[in-house]
């Protein structure tokens, strides 16, 4: 076969790409090759540059639908995914830096002991190697996503944004965490391995906050799965604040960016900068809607009149909330982040003393930055790098109104990005490494099979 003119598995080979790949590439309709007069199927120049641009396009995150759309012409958010690509490679560079720094304190170990020991050796390699093979075991069960978890068997079924619970007769409380991903009040999309760090994430924290406050959890019996004791949740979110920032309609930066400066029963200064360390923390609570809708700011003297709670509970709630928040920022200040703003849940056990509920200092109810990248990024008047769904938030926030609008497909290869900074935040925030599920089962049969060891029998 002449060289201008190559086969199918010559060209795979000669371009680095998997012949399985290739054919999915040509069903797609993202490459064609030609045939020749035996009717075997070639790859010419023409065909070969196409599919250069498919690979490079793909080596961007891009999804093979958007990439479809940029090799027909058809319009497509550029701005977007040139941002994103710009985000990428600022993340490699940060991660790079990191792994130099990591570099340099082991040979000064080493100059000063003349030893370097098998934990600080792993943990070396583990900082400093590139995140490729990782991302590549990721990808081989990205498509385990929990959408949800419905078993028809179990009673008390209660659907959430992000879990589905139920109350089992004898008091106490399933909590299947989903993929799904919830801001602005609506499901937005689902994030693979999204459940299973909230879980895990919550787990670890739970344990390192025992002492402070005790929680609902009894077991774990799935990576998904939480069982508790049943709480009579109080009707108050608790939020507790150490910086300026947010994006939702509740979020101290929104209200003081629209002029306030009188708030959840404080008063800021003027001249606050986006994403400022506040003084001291401080309690924004809130209250749901009668009808279920947003957000509702409250001030401590409104809790109380109104009854929602008593003085003495928002006294004792106050008081171990700030107690938690000053006990996650010194775990999180260990960890090389910033927790920089945080919710949680509060409920009453059947004997009345007070637990925490839900989850807590996990990347969906806290805000966490970077520690070492903050002073520059502040400075420069930019967005922390964060470690939570503020991402995709800052996203749909730059392209609606998603209280009032529809809110865009959320890209594909933004999504994946989510997914890849929650996996980080796992292993950032526990010092724990998180293993992914398997490419199979599927992780949908895997939770229902958790749930049938809870059938009546």
């Amino acid at each position: 076969m002449s060289e201008r003119f190559l086969s199918p598995s010559e060209t795979a080979r000669r371009l680095g790409v998997g012949v399985r790949a290739l054919r999915l590439y040509e069903r797609r309709g993202l490459v064609g090759p030609g045939r020749t007069q035996a009717g075997w199927r070639v790859y010419g120049p023409e065909e070969i540059e196409r599919l250069h641009q498919v690979l490079t396009l793909k080596s961007l995150g891009l999804s093979l639908a958007r990439i479809t759309q940029l090799l027909d012409g058809r319009a497509a958010d550029l701005p977007a995914l040139l941002a994103l690509q710009e985000d990428v490679l600022t993340t490699r560079i940060n991660d790079l830096q990191r792994a130099r720094k990591s570099v340099q304190a082991a040979r000064t170990k080493v100059s000063r002991d003349g030893r370097l020991s098998l934990e600080d050796l792993i943990d070396l390699v583990r900082e400093t190697t590139l995140s490729t093979l990782e991302e590549a075991r990721l990808a081989a069960s990205a498509h385990q996503v929990l959408r949800d978890a419905i078993d028809p068997a179990l009673p008390g079924l209660y659907r959430g944004k992000v879990r589905d619970n139920y109350d089992l007769p004898d008091g106490r409380r399933i909590l299947v965490t989903s993929d799904r991903l919830s801001a602005f009040d609506q499901v937005l999309c689902c994030v693979p391995f999204k459940g299973q760090v909230l879980n895990g994430v919550a787990r670890w924290a739970f344990e390192q906050t025992a002492d402070l406050c005790p929680n609902h959890v009894l077991d774990y019996p799935d990576p998904n799965i939480v069982v508790g004791r049943r709480l009579k949740i109080l009707p108050v979110e608790i939020v507790v604040r150490g910086y300026l920032a947010g994006t939702t309609s509740t979020s101290i930066l929104t209200m003081y960016r629209a002029g306030r400066r009188e708030m959840y029963g404080r008063r800021l200064p003027d001249g606050l900068a986006d994403n400022q360390a506040l003084e001291t923390a401080i309690i924004t609570p809130t209250s749901k809607a009668a009808d279920g809708g947003h957000d509702v700011p409250l001030t401590p003297d409104e809790i109380v009149s109104r009854g929602l709670l008593s003085q003495a509970q928002w006294r004792q709630i106050s008081e171990t909330a700030l107690a938690l928040f000053a006990r996650g920022q010194a775990l999180a200040a260990e960890r090389g982040l910033i927790l920089a703003d945080t919710k949680y849940e509060f409920g009453l056990d059947a004997e009345g003393a007070l637990r925490l509920a839900d989850e807590i200092h996990t990347p969906d109810s806290s805000r966490y930055w970077r520690a070492d990248t903050y002073p520059q990024r502040f400075a420069a008047g930019e967005a922390p790098d964060s470690f939570d769904k503020d991402v995709i938030r800052a996203w749909v926030a730059a392209r609606c109104d998603p209280y009032r609008d529809e809110v865009p497909e959320i890209p594909p290869e933004l999504i994946w990005k989510t997914a890849l900074t929650y996996v980080e935040a796992h292993e950032r925030i526990t010092g724990r490494a998180f293993e992914p599920p398997g490419p199979t089962p599927p992780v949908h049969e895997r939770v229902l099979a958790a749930l049938g060891d809870f059938h009546a029998h």
